[in-house]
């Protein structure tokens, strides 16, 4: 278990601190429409579209290294106020009752989301009309990504249970 812990902790932090490179193409293509627009009078018709799949993609490629970091929007007004095993009990208790079977099913269902878009060859509705399938792919990716963070984190929890720190 220790070595799936770690193997996942390192390869969230690699992967995560990759994802986050993609804000320099997201602030390119926003300073580009942004010039377009506003000096040449000439909008693209690529732009939004690819601002609004670049943020997507890294937001939720970048949820297991928010994760792991313990980053992610906690309402603690209560419990950072217990003892620590109290603290450790309530996670435990949230992942088995919470977080597994939102982010799983979240999971499952992007799965089926990104497999019917790539059976369709699906496209967007736009007039640049980018391919759907590839950027639905980062929804399943991303989800199974943080599940399985998760999931190392619970291994934590029950480890920090028994006085033993990973």
């Amino acid at each position: 278990m220790r070595k799936f812990v770690r193997a996942v902790d390192t390869f969230n932090e690699y992967f995560g601190r990759g994802v986050s490179l993609l804000i320099l193409p997201l602030v390119f293509v926003v300073v580009y429409e942004v010039i377009a627009r506003k000096v040449f009078h000439a909008p693209t018709m690529w732009a939004f579209e690819t601002t609004v799949y670049l943020y997507g993609a890294f937001f939720l490629l970048g949820s297991a290294y928010t994760a792991l970091h313990g980053r992610h929007v906690r309402i603690d007004i209560l419990s950072s106020r217990l003892p620590k095993r109290f603290q450790t009990w309530i996670d435990i208790v949230t992942f088995i009752v919470m977080f597994a079977p939102f982010v799983g099913g979240l999971s499952i269902a992007a799965v089926i989301y990104a497999a019917n878009a790539w059976v369709v060859n699906e496209h967007s509705w736009s007039a640049w009309k980018p391919p759907l399938y590839l950027y639905k792919t980062v929804m399943p990716v991303g989800l199974i990504l943080l599940f399985i963070q998760g999931l190392a984190q619970f291994i934590k929890e029950i480890y920090r249970l028994k006085g033993e720190e990973l």
